[in-house]
Protein backbone atom coordinates (compact mmCIF):
# COMPACT_ATOMS: atom_id res chain seq x y z
CA UNK A 1 0.00 0.00 0.00
CA UNK A 2 1.49 3.41 -0.91
CA UNK A 3 0.76 5.89 1.59
CA UNK A 4 2.16 8.68 0.48
CA UNK A 5 0.66 8.82 -3.38
CA UNK A 6 2.97 12.39 -4.47
CA UNK A 7 4.51 11.75 -7.95
CA UNK A 8 7.77 11.70 -6.57
CA UNK A 9 7.43 8.58 -4.25
CA UNK A 10 5.17 7.05 -7.35
CA UNK A 11 8.15 7.69 -9.41
CA UNK A 12 10.75 6.10 -6.67
CA UNK A 13 8.30 2.95 -6.62
CA UNK A 14 8.60 2.51 -10.06
CA UNK A 15 12.32 3.35 -9.54
CA UNK A 16 12.38 0.44 -6.64
CA UNK A 17 10.27 -2.38 -8.62
CA UNK A 18 12.96 -1.72 -11.55
CA UNK A 19 15.70 -2.11 -9.49
CA UNK A 20 14.37 -5.14 -7.23
CA UNK A 21 12.30 -7.22 -9.43
CA UNK A 22 13.19 -6.14 -13.43
CA UNK A 23 16.95 -5.93 -13.46
CA UNK A 24 18.03 -8.90 -11.99
CA UNK A 25 16.67 -10.50 -14.62
CA UNK A 26 17.89 -8.85 -17.43
CA UNK A 27 21.18 -10.17 -18.72
CA UNK A 28 22.00 -8.16 -21.54
CA UNK A 29 24.34 -5.30 -20.83
CA UNK A 30 22.92 -3.23 -23.15
CA UNK A 31 19.72 -3.30 -21.19
CA UNK A 32 21.55 -3.30 -18.01
CA UNK A 33 22.85 0.43 -18.87
CA UNK A 34 19.51 1.32 -20.34
CA UNK A 35 17.96 0.33 -17.11
CA UNK A 36 20.84 2.59 -15.12
CA UNK A 37 19.87 5.51 -17.02
CA UNK A 38 15.68 4.86 -16.56
CA UNK A 39 17.07 4.73 -12.87
CA UNK A 40 18.31 7.94 -12.87
CA UNK A 41 15.55 9.85 -15.03
CA UNK A 42 13.12 8.69 -12.67
CA UNK A 43 14.89 9.80 -9.66
CA UNK A 44 15.65 13.32 -11.45
CA UNK A 45 11.87 13.21 -11.89
CA UNK A 46 11.03 12.30 -8.77
CA UNK A 47 13.65 15.66 -7.05
CA UNK A 48 11.76 18.05 -9.64
CA UNK A 49 8.00 16.68 -8.98
CA UNK A 50 8.82 17.15 -5.04
CA UNK A 51 10.14 20.67 -5.72
CA UNK A 52 9.20 22.26 -8.71
CA UNK A 53 6.46 24.48 -8.05
CA UNK A 54 7.97 26.04 -4.77
CA UNK A 55 11.54 26.20 -7.34
CA UNK A 56 8.85 28.40 -9.47
CA UNK A 57 7.58 30.46 -7.15
CA UNK A 58 10.51 31.40 -5.41
CA UNK A 59 11.98 32.18 -8.83
CA UNK A 60 8.82 34.37 -9.44
CA UNK A 61 9.09 36.26 -6.19
CA UNK A 62 13.17 37.29 -6.73
CA UNK A 63 12.54 37.43 -10.55
CA UNK A 64 9.80 40.20 -9.18
CA UNK A 65 11.66 41.56 -6.73
CA UNK A 66 14.50 42.55 -8.94
CA UNK A 67 12.54 43.55 -12.22
CA UNK A 68 10.50 46.33 -9.34
CA UNK A 69 14.31 47.64 -8.75
CA UNK A 70 15.10 47.86 -12.30
CA UNK A 71 11.95 49.42 -13.03
CA UNK A 72 12.84 52.18 -9.79
CA UNK A 73 15.97 52.44 -11.40
CA UNK A 74 15.51 52.88 -14.88
CA UNK A 75 12.64 54.79 -16.32
CA UNK A 76 12.41 51.98 -18.70
CA UNK A 77 8.79 51.73 -20.34
CA UNK A 78 8.63 48.12 -21.95
CA UNK A 79 10.12 46.90 -18.77
CA UNK A 80 7.42 48.53 -16.84
CA UNK A 81 5.02 47.33 -18.94
CA UNK A 82 6.33 43.83 -18.62
CA UNK A 83 6.36 44.32 -15.11
CA UNK A 84 2.78 45.14 -14.62
CA UNK A 85 1.60 42.55 -17.04
CA UNK A 86 3.44 39.88 -15.24
CA UNK A 87 1.82 40.92 -11.86
CA UNK A 88 -1.45 41.92 -13.51
CA UNK A 89 -1.81 38.36 -15.37
CA UNK A 90 -0.44 35.85 -12.41
CA UNK A 91 -3.11 33.12 -11.86
CA UNK A 92 -2.26 32.91 -8.29
CA UNK A 93 -3.03 29.32 -8.68
CA UNK A 94 -0.30 26.61 -7.49
CA UNK A 95 -1.63 24.54 -10.42
CA UNK A 96 1.62 23.21 -12.33
CA UNK A 97 0.72 24.94 -15.63
CA UNK A 98 -0.60 27.76 -14.17
CA UNK A 99 2.91 28.45 -12.12
CA UNK A 100 4.32 28.16 -15.65
CA UNK A 101 2.32 30.40 -17.89
CA UNK A 102 3.27 33.00 -14.21
CA UNK A 103 6.78 32.10 -14.38
CA UNK A 104 6.74 32.45 -18.38
CA UNK A 105 5.17 36.23 -17.96
CA UNK A 106 7.79 36.97 -15.32
CA UNK A 107 10.72 35.61 -17.11
CA UNK A 108 9.88 37.98 -19.59
CA UNK A 109 9.85 40.83 -17.73
CA UNK A 110 13.34 40.16 -16.56
CA UNK A 111 14.48 39.57 -20.06
CA UNK A 112 12.96 43.39 -20.71
CA UNK A 113 14.75 44.56 -17.45
CA UNK A 114 18.19 42.23 -18.43
CA UNK A 115 17.85 44.48 -21.74
CA UNK A 116 17.25 47.56 -20.46
CA UNK A 117 20.58 47.14 -17.99
CA UNK A 118 23.02 46.55 -21.06
CA UNK A 119 24.62 48.67 -22.24
CA UNK A 120 24.29 51.22 -19.24
CA UNK A 121 27.76 51.87 -18.20
CA UNK A 122 25.55 53.46 -14.71
CA UNK A 123 23.67 49.76 -14.91
CA UNK A 124 26.14 47.45 -14.61
CA UNK A 125 25.56 46.06 -11.18
CA UNK A 126 21.82 45.89 -11.83
CA UNK A 127 23.33 43.77 -14.72
CA UNK A 128 25.72 41.68 -12.76
CA UNK A 129 23.21 40.79 -9.65
CA UNK A 130 20.80 39.59 -12.44
CA UNK A 131 23.35 37.55 -13.86
CA UNK A 132 24.63 36.35 -10.90
CA UNK A 133 21.18 35.36 -9.30
CA UNK A 134 20.36 33.66 -12.68
CA UNK A 135 23.50 31.85 -12.77
CA UNK A 136 23.52 30.79 -9.10
CA UNK A 137 19.92 29.71 -8.60
CA UNK A 138 19.92 27.34 -11.66
CA UNK A 139 23.46 25.97 -10.55
CA UNK A 140 21.95 25.26 -7.28
CA UNK A 141 18.49 23.53 -8.90
CA UNK A 142 20.82 21.83 -11.07
CA UNK A 143 22.77 19.97 -7.93
CA UNK A 144 19.91 19.23 -6.40
CA UNK A 145 18.36 17.31 -9.56
CA UNK A 146 21.37 15.38 -9.74
CA UNK A 147 22.00 14.64 -6.73
CA UNK A 148 22.04 10.76 -7.18
CA UNK A 149 24.06 11.55 -10.70
CA UNK A 150 26.59 8.36 -11.32
CA UNK A 151 27.99 6.78 -14.48
CA UNK A 152 26.03 4.55 -16.15
CA UNK A 153 27.26 1.36 -16.45
CA UNK A 154 30.04 1.46 -13.94
CA UNK A 155 27.62 0.22 -10.52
Amino acid sequence: MIVRPTTSQLLRDVRNELVETIAPEVTSATAQVALEQIDIILEQCAVRAENEIMWMAEEIAEMDDFVGRVVDAIDDEPTAAALRAARHEAGGSLALESMCDDYNRMSEALSCAIEACIGDSERSELLAEAIGVLHLRRSDREVDVRANWRLVGRG
